[in-house]
């Protein structure tokens, strides 16, 4: 089994971005009710605030002001501190992987502006403060959100130790390591993408670490394309877990903001996190 931190705080919740069907209080709830907190390889983490000093060397001090007058302030620190904190605890050893919820949405941000239920970038953030402090080499990025993660790949464009790759359907690919894929048609042809797509890419990369953005405005009950069953997401997990434990020796960061109705986030995070805990416990699915 491996070694899973879950990072979740209460504000995800209370102060979270409701507009974005943000319904990470039915996922962890679930996780609960599921016992999986029980389990002596799974490690529940409260994160803390991200410092604004760490914010402002990622966006600019206007943009951080104007945040301060949004209501949002608080939750986004804290969702870039998740980020953060998870990032550092598999870098040092304490965990092999880990599941991040957040109370909004970060991959619209750009360094002075954001838009779509997004204020700082929790992934720009997180990457600056590791190879900071750790000397994070490749990483690769893959979101599977509906919409193109345009400050994410504003702010990582000249970046070339950072694959990000985007199943957004309308965004461009730059070049080796700014890609866009179509978006997928149902649950199966999303699977059939990741799995035909990434491992290529990874091959010739060599990420260190994989940072997975699932974005849940893809099933049919949200407000993205509307195609994919809450089944699907346990599945992508299983996919993109097994490219990063043959690649980067397990390490991987799957980021949540649960933007789908309640209960597809019940269903869909405790089986997440079987997967990346490796416990077992969903094997009919």
């Amino acid at each position: 089994m491996k070694k899973t931190g879950i990072f979740y705080h209460e504000i995800f919740d209370k102060e979270g971005y409701k507009a974005l069907y943000v319904t990470v209080a039915a996922g962890f709830e679930a996780i609960k009710n599921e016992n999986f907190l029980k389990l002596p390889n799974i490690a529940l983490y409260k994160p803390k605030p991200a410092s604004e000093e760490l914010i402002l060397k990622v966006h600019t001090k206007r943009w951080v002001e104007e945040v301060k007058n949004t209501g949002y302030y608080n939750v986004s620190l804290y969702t870039v501190g998740a980020a953060v904190e998870a990032l550092e605890k598999i870098l040092v050893g304490e965990i092999d992987n880990a599941l991040v919820f957040g109370g909004v949405g970060g991959h619209h941000a750009h360094a002075d502006y954001a838009w779509g239920g997004c204020f700082f970038n929790p992934t720009a953030v997180a990457l600056k403060f590791a190879r900071e402090k750790f000397k994070l080499g490749k990483v690769m990025i893959v979101d599977t959100d509906t919409h193109h993660a345009d400050g994410t790949r504003d702010l990582l464009l000249n970046d070339d130790k950072t694959l990000h790759i985007c199943y957004c359907g309308y965004g461009k690919t730059v070049n080796e390591t700014k890609i866009c894929f179509n978006q997928a048609s149902s649950d199966e042809d999303f699977l059939e993408k990741l799995s035909t797509d990434l491992p290529p890419l990874i091959v010739k990369f060599k990420p260190e670490i994989i940072l997975w953005k699932c974005g849940m405005d893809t099933h049919k009950d949200s407000y993205g394309t509307r195609r994919l069953t809450e089944k699907c997401y346990p599945k992508m997990a299983k996919i993109i877990k097994r490219f990063a434990d043959e690649n980067c020796n397990g390490k991987i960061v799957v980021g949540v903001v649960c933007n789908a109705p309640a209960y597809v986030s019940s269903y869909t995070c405790p089986r997440i996190l079987d997967c990346l805990a490796e416990t077992g416990k969903y094997v009919e699915d």
